[in-house]
């Protein structure tokens, strides 16, 4: 799913996973990870390198406990007959403010580009999509209708999906929502030059996806999708693609008006559809919500309404935000984090604060990224072997509430994925320096150079950073590690020709819903070398002919074909260092009601969140 941003603090001090997650917490790399569309905060952003920040799982504020989250099997049922208005919270009240404290800064809000888990979930409040996700209250997941009547209608030859409209839709200035700003929003998704960063399921899918650029390049002719009528829209495909209803609740799938469209300025006050509206925004410092009058909840199967305002606040201290959120003084009775437990507060909200924890499976692993086209498989296997997970761990103050240790590039939360170790990825220990440079001798590449970035303004990604940097020079590798503001990293990581060859792109992935065709097509098919979330910049003929073959097979039949792929992938050309599975968590004041994990976004429902008093 999308770039992770939560087990992004260990990681964090790393990078950040993508997905159709979000968060920024500790993991390993210092990037930003990825992943189907849910992705979610740079690991490096966060601060931590290696471990993951945890999903959460259907707890409540307050006086609601939490659920233990860990490795339960994913499920996202659907439910196309789902009908507005949202099932009522039981003592919920409206009105106050939620402060949400992140230490990671979202690039861009643009319906299109985005990728990150944490973007995702702050634009469902905003952002409504042809379907969406419902948490409910025993913690499940479930994909039901948003703009569209149900879950679409497919073909008998499985190659146009049909999607018709509810009535009286409107955006926050009153205008009508019509099929024809749906087609435009995802012919938009096509733009990657100019709005890079976004998924390409739809570019491997939908018919001629693979040659259109966009509106802005190739016009509006798209054969694609097509407004059959105000309230009807079509998508025509190429290859069947039987789980085209989990993509359409990406924000990819969600209508833009033509005559509103600001191009690259689009993502600083999208247009809003959701319960909530862009009243104020600060980039990379703080993001304002006000409630848009109007959203019609009879119309909304999954979202309320009951804080009048959310207020974001971004890039601040990883450990002090805990702290803050723990004492629960003032304001902060009133705040809650998505980015993991800082390991300072850490055994307070397994104790005397347990009922202001949420906790859930994540559907995110996160990795260290190695640029195959610049770092020979020998010596990637030299990184691997040196490897300190530990170490970074330690330093990002990780705990068993962020991250088990990942040994495999997809969540084995995955129904039929049961992944077999590889020799050199134990996803544990502090890594072996002396097989490492007897490997580097071996290979004839002895202080051999990585370089990556990291953010220099992050307390947590600069422990890390150090951590990581003392255990590779100590194997013999040189080390050029380049800091840059955490404003700009996300940004750097996605460029594929950047000068760095470590911790390029995501930081990991969260799957978008639970099946392979999720995850490997989206990080490691060679056509997607240039659009910000490859990983390891792999385009070879065996690997994008099995992830063809593999996703064509009947869903029943994947997750073992998966498993073979995914150590295959590993043996043989090794792009990346599996370090954690994330466990999605979040933690908040005590002022603060019903936060549930969605274990399939790996993110706090925030739509269903109140807030008790001032």
């Amino acid at each position: 799913m999308m770039r992770l941003t939560k087990f992004a603090a260990v990681a964090a001090a790393g990078s950040l996973t993508l997905a159709a997650c979000g968060g920024d917490s500790p993991a390993e790399n210092n990037n930003e990870s990825g992943g189907g569309d849910s992705p979610t905060t740079s690991a490096e952003e966060s601060g931590g390198d290696e471990s993951s920040s945890g999903d959460e799982s259907p707890s409540g504020g307050g006086d609601e406990s939490s659920s233990d989250g860990g490795g339960q099997e994913a499920s996202a049922g659907m439910v196309p007959d789902a009908e507005g208005p949202a099932a009522e919270v039981e003592g919920a009240k409206t009105g106050g403010t939620l402060q949400v404290l992140s230490p990671g800064a979202p690039t861009t809000f643009d319906p299109s580009a985005q990728f990150y888990q944490d973007v995702n979930a702050i634009l469902n409040l905003t952002t409504r999509r042809l379907t969406q996700y419902r948490t409910n209250a025993d913690g499940t997941s479930e994909l039901v209708p948003d703009l569209a009547t149900d879950l679409g209608q497919v073909s008998d030859d499985g190659l146009t999906w049909t999607f018709t409209l509810k009535d009286d839709l409107t955006y926050e200035d009153g205008s009508p929502i019509t099929a024809e700003d749906v087609a435009y929003g995802i012919k938009r998704s096509f733009a990657v030059d100019e709005l890079p960063g976004g998924p390409t399921y739809q570019m491997d899918y939908l018919k001629d996806g693979d040659k259109y650029k966009g509106p802005y390049q190739d016009g509006e002719d798209f054969a694609g999708v097509e407004a059959v009528d105000e309230k009807t829209i079509e998508i025509h495909l190429r290859n069947e693609w039987p789980t085209l209803p989990y993509f359409a609740s990406f924000t990819q799938m969600s209508p833009v008006p033509k005559d509103k469209d600001t191009k690259e300025e689009y993502g600083n006050k999208p247009l809003a559809t959701g319960p909530y509206k862009f009243e104020e925004y600060q980039q990379g410092a703080k993001l304002v919500l006000a409630k848009n009058d109007q959203w019609n909840a009879d119309s909304d199967p999954a979202r309320h309404q009951f804080p009048d305002k959310i207020e974001f606040t971004f890039s601040g201290d990883y450990d002090a935000q805990g702290q803050q959120i723990a004492a629960s003084n003032g304001p902060d009775q009133f705040a809650m984090s998505y980015s993991g437990v800082p390991g300072g507060v850490a055994q307070q909200f397994q104790g005397e604060l347990k009922d202001r924890l949420a906790t859930a499976a994540s559907p995110c692993v996160s990795y260290v990224s190695m640029d195959t086209r610049k770092i020979p498989m020998e010596v990637r296997k030299a990184v691997a072997a040196a490897w300190p997970y530990d170490q970074i761990r330690k330093a990002a103050g990780a705990t068993d509430l962020d991250y088990s240790p990942a040994i495999s590039y997809m969540s084995t939360s995955v129904p039929g994925f049961e992944p077999e170790p590889s020799e050199g990825l134990p996803g544990e220990g502090q890594g072996d320096p002396e097989a490492a440079k007897k490997m580097l001798a071996d290979a004839g590449e002895e202080g051999f150079e990585l370089s990556w970035y990291y953010s220099v303004d992050n307390p947590v990604a600069q422990k890390t950073n150090a951590a990581r940097k003392q255990a590779l020079e100590a194997a013999g590798f040189t080390v050029k590690d380049q800091g840059v503001p955490r404003a700009e990293i996300r940004e750097l990581i996605q460029a594929s020709d950047a000068e760095t060859n470590m911790m390029m792109g995501p930081a990991g992935w969260c799957y978008d819903w639970p099946q392979g065709d999720a995850v490997y097509p989206a990080i490691f098919l060679g056509s997607v070398q240039d659009s910000g979330h490859s990983v390891g910049f792999l385009d070879e003929e065996k690997v994008n002919e099995e992830i063809d073959r593999i996703k064509a097979l009947p869903s029943e039949e994947q997750g073992p074909e998966w498993t073979k792929f995914d150590k295959m992938l590993r043996d043989e050309y090794l792009p990346a260092i599996p370090t954690d599975e994330g466990k999605a968590t979040a933690i908040f004041g005590t002022k603060v009601h019903n936060v549930q994990i969605d274990p399939n976004l790996g993110m706090p429902d925030m739509a269903g969140i109140w807030v008790d008093g001032e």
